[in-house]
């Protein structure tokens, strides 16, 4: 996912991991909350309701019912005249005795009468009587409904989103998706040691310049939905690989764990993020390796001085810079945006590093996790700790 339109929420200001993962979850919230609400049957009846609300003629009717005056309605009037007429002297003696049915106003009084007892007329004359008429018409049910829709939590929420930031999000697909909360690393996404081309390699192997054994998962353990790997002082007899010597057996004086996962390939296109966390002087990282070692991105390697990234594709090209915006001791979220001709990565919603250069192309790589030390370089034990890992891919169009 592109993560620049992020930046605008926070100022460019570096914000908490806390603060920053919660509004991760709750842009993904909102992008599925939005498109619910835009198939929604009642956003297409608030639409239908709007346009009929809002038309020049409904206003029209509207204003006419609630400022039209009762004493100038015709039934009022007829009213009026019939009253009056029935207190004319030809009036009163026609309906005392039947005469003076030729009279003008007894024949006026008669064509009134016919008219204001009629149902319909008395319908008339009450709802112009009422000074709420508005109230009992259907279209007042109509603009009510509209104004119960339009104050809808769900409605409300899908006029004031931000589309752009859900077709933002909506570019990517989550391809990959680890929240620790397996106990066995076997039945796990994960695997011990490092990728190779041939799946029969022993990749869980050391380096012989090293100082810690990887024991093959012994040293990886899962506890409240967090993945550790521990690095202990002890001594252990691991498998260690040589340029000259080949593969062969040495006593470490330390035991840790290296993971790798070919459950999904991270290439151009791909988000991954990263919560994690590490203590102790060691080196620790969370990195993307080829089956053939090379092309190498780091996402981060954090040593007891320093947090790096960048970028290895060949023996003699590498580009590695320095990241001054956090420290590991505290869950930091980190990403990298791999899209087209460049790379970029953010601590946070911090954007920390971009590189256009001497980027690998047409590489399928792979997550690592690991925690090692170099001979004569000081060490201590410490943890890897990763709360949860994601990885976004570019939706085929």
């Amino acid at each position: 996912m592109d993560l620049f339109f992020l930046k605008a929420l926070f100022r460019g200001q570096l914000t908490t991991t806390p603060n920053f993962e919660k509004t991760l979850n709750q842009v993904a919230i909102n992008a599925k909350r939005y498109r619910e609400v835009e198939k929604s049957a009642f956003l297409a009846e608030y639409k239908e309701l709007e346009k009929k609300v809002t038309a020049p003629d409904f206003i029209a009717q509207k204003e006419e019912l609630i400022k039209t005056n009762y004493e100038r309605t015709p039934e009022y009037k007829a009213m009026a005249e019939f009253k009056k007429l029935c207190k004319d002297k030809y009036v009163r003696t026609y309906l005392r005795n039947g005469k003076e049915e030729e009279r003008m106003s007894v024949q006026r009084y008669l064509e009134l009468k016919a008219e204001v007892e009629t149902a319909d007329f008395q319908k008339r004359n009450d709802f112009w009587k009422d000074k709420n008429r508005w109230t009992t018409t259907d279209e007042y049910k109509l603009e009510e409904r509209y104004n119960e829709l339009k104050n809808d939590s769900d409605i409300v929420f899908f006029f004031n989103a931000d589309k752009k930031n859900v077709e933002r999000w909506e570019q990517f697909d989550l391809a990959f998706n680890d929240d620790f909360e397996w106990v066995n690393l076997r039945n796990s996404p994960w695997k011990p040691g490092f990728i190779y081309p041939n799946d029969k390699f022993l990749s869980a192997h050391s380096y012989g310049n090293e100082q810690q054994a990887y024991c093959d998962g012994k040293m990886v353990d899962t506890n409240n939905s967090v993945l550790t790997i521990f690095t202990k002082k002890e001594a252990c007899e691991g498998r260690a690989w040589d340029a000259k010597k080949g593969m062969y057996m040495k006593t470490f004086p330390y035991s840790s764990d290296a993971l790798y996962t070919d459950a999904v390939a991270i290439e151009e296109g791909s988000v991954v993020q990263v919560k994690c966390k590490c203590s102790g002087k060691l080196n620790h990282g969370v990195y993307l390796r080829s089956r053939n070692h090379l092309p190498y991105i780091s996402i981060f390697d954090s040593t007891s001085k320093n947090i790096m990234c960048g970028v290895k594709t060949d023996i003699k090209t590498e580009d590695f810079r320095k990241i001054t915006a956090t420290s590991m001791l505290a869950y930091t979220i980190f990403t990298l945006s791999w899209q087209k001709d460049e790379i970029v990565w953010f601590v946070n919603n911090l954007e920390v590093c971009r590189m256009k250069n001497n980027l690998p192309k047409g590489e399928k790589l792979y997550l690592h996790l690991y925690s090692f030390q170099f001979e004569k370089a000081s060490i201590s034990e410490g943890e890897l700790n990763v709360d949860w890992i994601r990885v976004y891919n570019v939706k085929k169009k």
